[in-house]
């Protein structure tokens, strides 16, 4: 059974999730900068809610066959995944303590960058939020696996998602513009997000750096603009589910 790292931040997950930073670092506000993700340490990241819950916790056990034991299990899965992909694409620390994926070729505008599938953990969520997941409808979530999962966040970025979810039942990543090679690849994560928690301030970089990032419910106008009904996850622009959600 494979494992995944995710994105780490505010739980409470009873302590049963090795790779939790909130439980080996204690918990508070994160600030989200440039190459957000983490493994085992305290560290910026997203947690997803539902509109029934606007909590920065994700109030359900992490799912059980996710222990990644050591900083040497993760570095070993992501080896593993970096050979399948090479050539293609690269998961390598963006520092000391964070994953990124950068593009090891050119990408054209409009073209698949990744095409991922759900985790091959059990249960995978569905139902439920948590830290790792990543919002597919209004009640739904699910865990990607590596490397979309390893994929930070900018409020400016060069990967989008594909609107529909793919035959997997999970997300695929297209370019929105020419990609070169060596490029980091991020994604706006209020894109398929209705509501982001876990942390407060965005400092991605960006110029055009919305300096928050709550979710699509929040910042609907100007996503709508930046992305032109493009690239956003395709339960949030859906008008009469969604003006039941928003109200």
């Amino acid at each position: 059974m494979a494992t995944v790292a995710g994105r780490l931040g505010s739980c409470v997950c009873s302590g049963s999730c090795v790779l939790c930073a909130t439980h080996e670092h204690g918990s508070g506000s994160r600030t989200l900068r440039n190459g957000d993700l983490a493994v085992g340490v305290d560290a910026s990241s997203k947690i997803m809610t539902t509109t029934r819950s606007q909590s920065s916790s994700c109030g359900v056990n992490h799912p059980e066959r996710r222990h990644m034991g050591t900083d040497a299990d993760v570095e070993a899965e992501v080896q593993a995944v970096n050979e399948r992909f090479l050539g293609d694409v690269q998961m390598k620390k963006v520092n000391p303590y964070q994953w990124g994926v950068f593009a090891q070729r050119p990408y054209a505008k409009g073209s698949i960058v990744i095409s991922s599938n759900l985790a091959d953990v059990t249960p995978n969520p569905k139902a439920t939020s948590c830290s790792h997941s990543i919002q597919t409808n209004w009640n739904e979530h699910i865990l990607m696996d590596l490397p979309a999962i390893f994929m930070n966040h900018t409020c400016d970025p060069n990967v989008g998602v594909v609107e529909e979810l793919n035959e997997g039942g999970s997300y695929d990543f297209v370019a929105l513009r020419d990609i070169e090679e060596g490029e980091e690849l991020r994604w706006d994560y209020e894109t398929t997000e209705c509501v982001v928690g876990a942390f407060e301030d965005c400092k991605c970089g960006s110029a055009n750096c919305r300096g928050a990032i709550k979710g699509y419910k929040y910042n609907k106008d100007v996503l709508l603009e930046q992305y032109g009904g493009k690239n956003i996850a395709a339960y949030l622009m859906d008008e009469k589910t969604m003006q039941a959600n928003f109200a």
